[in-house]
């Protein structure tokens, strides 16, 4: 209480506190030069005490004096504040009557009405309401009562307040509206009963965001919300100052989620482990949000967001519907550009394939990932030279036969064609990088698979082989061909000629390949498209040696080509002197009985005087010298037979 040193202030104090107060005693009091605004140490004057008490005359007498009626406290509370605040019905009523305004703002620039929405109940408000209150008042912050009734959370007060306020979209300090707080609220009507008047819901804050980026820290709980906000045509694919868009605030709220991140907006706050906003995303998708918006740099945010190794985003924004086969500008996807980082990047390898992604995607130059790992390989080992669209990727201290392993984990298909019908196996079989090939074989890889010729990895191999000349590079050849061949692969396969790799040995004249290609078992009696064995071919050159080798391995000396001519035949007529004997000596048949091509018959007819240099040979046996002669005597038989028809 008040601590005066005035005998005739104490008296006038005890007088007006009197429940038989005199007036005109009190009066005299005051005309002596009593200081009725003298403050307390709380920066009070009487008046506050005399409200506690209700002394209503005594009240009426200092305010008819002059009495500092408004006065704010050290905490900015006024004598009509505090009735409002201790819910005085009859004391409001009576200072709202006796001269106080109703409309005055304190020093934070507010009425007693907005006052009374934060410190009364609805009955007080009430109250205030017939005294004609400002509702469109703003405060020192550019806020009018909107914002305070969202603040109290009491439906009935909003619904008031919205009925009687002009301005839905005023904003306040942070260029929000009213809205942008009552979607924070746990009672949805509030925001709800807003979005039924004619509010702005594209009114974008100092930051740039609208109230979608309030509205979803809320999680699913919010979506009748959001769904009324997209009614009334809200932009969701704002971005705001920092080139944030809505996708990217939930990936943030996800993040702090999951990872109980710590954060300086105090809106965070709101963010529940128990929230939903996968739902949201889904929602925002489902009514036009861009997912897989590029930014200036070409990039998702699925791209931004796996490059920064953010897992629960990576999986959120997936689950969301955001592209995970989206390519760059070598037509790789984000599996094939991550596998390429290294193995130490396997846990996002993992959630990659895990969430979908195309495993077997092809890049421009129609690679796999599994192409791509084997030729780094290579490129390390010193097998092949750098690529170019591979270069950055290229760190000689990674084990890429690890990541190789890592990849075939995830069951690629191996067999999967290039448009010319090739496949990794064709590009391993050209060098000399044994321990990678046993990675691929042992992984299933199909070892006879056909490209667009029909060719086999191994008849390109041999093919390649066949046009080495240079010494050192053969034998490397030669090795690898061996090490291949203890695989299961098929000799036997034809090629689109009818041509085995066998076939195609001979044709090259290399005795050592057939060789090593008869250590396979092989179906020498196959044909090629003229009707041709490879027995056939050693015609070509003569080569006897091979020839044996054929023979030795079961191939049919007797097999007649699609003209109805034999091996013999061909020897015979084209003057192959040491292939001759090697047949007679491994017991052809010295007569053709099969029918022949007239033509053809015909064009050896013409050439028939070379048999007879046969005759010429120097050869000492008389009985192979009577075979000859008998080989001669029946090709010139069957060449006349075969003309005359």
């Amino acid at each position: 209480m008040f601590k005066f040193f005035k005998v005739d202030e104490e008296d006038f104090y005890n007088e007006l506190f009197s429940d038989k107060i005199d007036l005109k005693k009190i009066q005299r009091y005051i005309d002596k030069g009593i200081d009725i605004n003298k403050k307390d140490e709380k920066g009070r004057n009487i008046l506050f005490s005399l409200v506690v008490k209700k002394r209503f005359e005594s009240i009426k007498i200092l305010l008819k004096n002059g009495i500092e009626a408004n006065i704010e406290d050290k905490d900015g509370k006024t004598v009509l504040s505090e009735a409002v605040e201790k819910a005085d019905p009859m004391t409001v009523r009576f200072l709202l009557e006796n001269g106080f305004d109703i409309n005055r703002k304190n020093s934070q620039g507010r009425t007693i009405l907005q006052e009374s929405v934060l410190l009364g109940g609805y009955k007080i408000f009430q109250l205030l309401t017939k005294y004609e209150p400002d509702f469109n008042s703003k405060d020192n912050t550019g806020k009018t009562i909107l914002f305070d009734a969202i603040e109290s959370e009491n439906i009935d007060i909003i619904n008031d307040v919205l009925e009687n306020i002009e301005d839905f979209n005023i904003l306040d300090e942070n260029g929000q509206t009213a809205l942008f707080k009552a979607v924070l609220k746990d009672d949805i009507n509030i925001a709800l009963n807003l979005l039924s008047k004619n509010i702005n819901v594209n009114i974008v804050d100092k930051n740039g965001q609208n109230v979608l980026f309030y509205a979803i820290l809320k999680g699913a709980r919010n979506i009748p919300i959001i769904e009324k906000l997209i009614d009334k045509r809200i932009d969701i694919n704002i971005v705001d100052k920092s080139y944030k868009n809505i996708i990217d605030e939930l990936l943030n709220i996800v993040n702090i989620q999951k990872n109980e991140l710590k954060f300086e907006d105090k809106r965070y706050e709101l963010i529940n482990p128990k929230n939903d906003y996968l739902a949201l995303a889904l929602l925002f998708i489902k009514n036009g949000l861009k997912v897989d918006t590029v930014d200036a740099d070409g990039k998702t945010t699925l791209q931004k967001e796996i490059e920064n190794k953010n897992f629960a985003n990576v999986e959120f924004l997936i689950d969301c519907g955001a592209d995970l086969n989206i390519v760059d500008e070598y037509n790789r996807n984000l599996f094939h550009i991550e596998t390429l980082k290294g193995y130490s990047n396997y846990k996002m390898m993992d959630l990659l394939v895990a969430k979908g992604a195309n495993i077997d995607s092809r890049d421009l130059d129609e690679k796999t990932v599994v192409d791509n790992v084997v030729e780094l390989i290579a490129i390390t080992r010193g097998f092949k030279k750098s690529n170019p669209t591979l270069a950055p990727y290229i760190n000689e201290k990674e084990r890429y036969d690890i990541l190789l392993k890592k990849v075939l984990s995830y069951k690629p298909n191996l067999e999967a064609k290039r448009l010319d019908g090739k496949n990794i196996l064709f590009d391993l079989v050209m060098y000399n990088d044994y321990e990678t090939l046993e990675i691929i074989v042992n992984h299933g890889i199909n070892l006879n698979l056909t490209d667009k010729e029909n060719k086999t990895a191994l008849m390109c191999m041999v093919e390649e082989g066949l046009k080495i000349t240079e010494k050192l590079d053969k034998a490397y050849f030669i090795k690898r061909l061996v090490n291949f061949l203890r695989y299961r692969v098929d000799v036997d396969i034809q090629d689109n000629n009818g041509r085995t790799v066998i076939h195609n040995a001979v044709i090259a004249d290399d005795l050592l390949v057939v060789e090593k290609l008869l250590t396979k078992k092989a179906n020498l009696s196959l044909k090629d498209n003229y009707g041709r064995t490879a027995l056939h071919h050693t015609q070509w050159k003569g080569n006897y040696q091979i020839a044996r080798w054929l023979i030795a391995s079961g191939a049919d000396m007797n097999q007649p080509d699609n003209s109805g001519f034999n091996i013999l035949n061909y020897a015979t007529i084209l003057g192959h002197i040491k292939l001759v004997v090697t047949l007679v000596n491994s017991g052809v048949l010295m007569y053709n009985k099969n029918p022949k091509n007239k033509k053809v018959a015909e064009f050896f007819k013409s050439k028939e005087k070379n048999l007879d240099k046969l005759l010429t040979s120097e050869i000492s046996d008389y009985k192979m010298k009577n075979a000859l002669i008998e080989v001669i005597q029946n090709l010139k038989k069957e060449l006349n037979e075969a003309v005359k028809g």
